[in-house]
């Protein structure tokens, strides 16, 4: 990227990223040629409405407009947009269904398309006048970020099957975090109603939600019985059916008393009860959608074949790096994920290193997940950790240092076309 001398006389006056103080936007016939050479265009994007803004080579606003999330004024725009110069990229700051009109229409006419985080925006207004935030000043930010940065991410179509993905994991998180938080406001009412029946069962299995379904006070669990709880789990294909009955109703004897609040509580807890078994529900058929999906894609026996990759997993990977086309070594991939530390060298001093502090979340969560189990269940992946450990790591630095080992052997598979072969005979632990 050319760096200017700020002095210059085509620097004299700074480029102000406030549409308010800009005035309108100039008609071709005022601007000279060579400043409407070549545009580079910011969408601040809304549910209702998205704000375009478009800088010249100078950086100079000369398009602002707030416009409706509508193919016909989307068509308008990019037209209008046109008669002001030759586009070089347009940028949005949201890559969701938010801006799936707009993505579609933009590569439909083969259009580069940058994605400007909201970390980076929010850093990149910083560095122009003003502290008001309105939708076009967003958008001209958005519009300067990608002219000035050549090192922005560029946006590609996904294929059929990544979408299908995409949708599919967004809902199954989404209903995962929904029985979360019922989860949690159920046990809450529950130890409202008895303590021991809270603290003798295990919440998150299938069996105690049928039972509190039916049955939610101290005093209806006990007058229901071992065997007609154990007939009804029993029905439910629950495992172990006479033993969480026996120990609900041993819990239910343990108390007595009516806490206050416990009726309107237990219609609560009753009625949260099915809903997480409903959720549950929906989860296993998200589940199977997601297993039918996956079976199509190239890569996913391979990633599958990987220890700890199980198939959620596996399509959240996928959606996440793009089907692995996002990066052209393991080395980017790993520090994507957060994997790789950051130098901090200064002057004299050099070989200084710390974690990153950006990075994918998400990616970072999947390969984590996916190594931790890895140390449990692969002989190979628990030596490494147990080698690390006895380089004084703990458990988290093991983790990461296998998950980062991890990365180069699945780029290996990726590349070779293979998939991965566990060792016949278990490898003892390293000392």
């Amino acid at each position: 990227m050319e760096i200017r001398d700020p002095r210059s006389p085509r620097e004299k006056v700074p480029a102000n990223p406030n549409p308010q103080t800009t005035g309108r936007p100039r008609r071709p016939d005022q601007v000279k040629e060579h400043e409407v050479a070549k545009l580079w265009i910011g969408v601040d994007i809304g549910k209702t409405h998205h704000h375009v803004a478009a800088v010249d080579g100078d950086g100079r606003l000369v398009y602002s407009r707030r416009v409706a999330n509508d193919e016909t004024a989307l068509l308008t725009v990019m037209a209008e947009v046109s008669t002001y110069g030759r586009p070089v990229c347009w940028a949005v700051d949201v890559t969701t269904g938010l801006s799936a009109l707009l993505l579609t229409l933009l590569w439909r006419r083969q259009v580069q398309i940058r994605y400007v985080s909201g970390t980076v925006s929010f850093h990149m207004a910083a560095a122009f006048a003003g502290e008001n935030k309105t939708d076009a000043r967003d958008a001209v930010v958005i519009a300067q970020t990608i002219r000035m940065r050549p090192d922005i991410p560029i946006l590609e179509p996904s294929d059929r099957l990544l979408a299908e993905l995409t949708v599919l994991t967004s809902y199954r998180a989404d209903l995962v975090g929904q029985r979360v938080a019922t989860l949690f406001r159920l046990q809450e009412l529950l130890t409202g109603i008895s303590p021991a029946l809270e603290r003798a069962v295990d919440l998150n299995r299938k069996a105690p939600m049928m039972v509190l379904a039916c049955w939610q006070t101290p005093a209806a669990i006990r007058h229901a019985g071992v065997d007609r709880i154990t007939a009804l789990l029993r029905r439910g294909h629950v495992k172990n059916a006479a033993q969480v009955a026996e120990a609900m109703v041993a819990a239910a004897r343990q108390q007595t008393v009516t806490l206050p609040g416990q009726r309107s509580a237990a219609v609560v807890v009753g009625q949260m009860a099915t809903e997480i078994l409903a959720i549950e529900q929906r989860i296993a058929a998200v589940d199977d959608l997601i297993a039918e999906q996956l079976d199509q894609h190239p890569l996913a026996l391979i990633i599958g074949s990987m220890p700890g990759m199980g198939p959620l997993l596996t399509a959240e990977l996928l959606v996440h790096t793009a089907g692995m086309t996002e990066y052209d070594s393991p080395t980017k991939l790993a520090a994507h994920a957060g994997l790789a530390p950051v130098s901090r060298d200064s002057g004299t001093i050099s070989g200084n290193h710390r974690p990153a502090r950006r990075y994918h979340r998400r990616l970072r969560h999947i390969l984590w997940m996916a190594a931790l189990t890895a140390a449990r269940e692969c002989p190979t992946s628990r030596a490494y950790y147990e080698k690390k450990r006895a380089e004084g790591k703990n458990h988290r630095q093991a983790i990461l240092a296998l998950a980062r080992r991890r990365v180069d052997v699945l780029w290996a598979l990726i590349r070779d076309r293979k998939t991965f072969s566990r060792p016949a005979v278990t490898a003892p632990a390293a000392a």
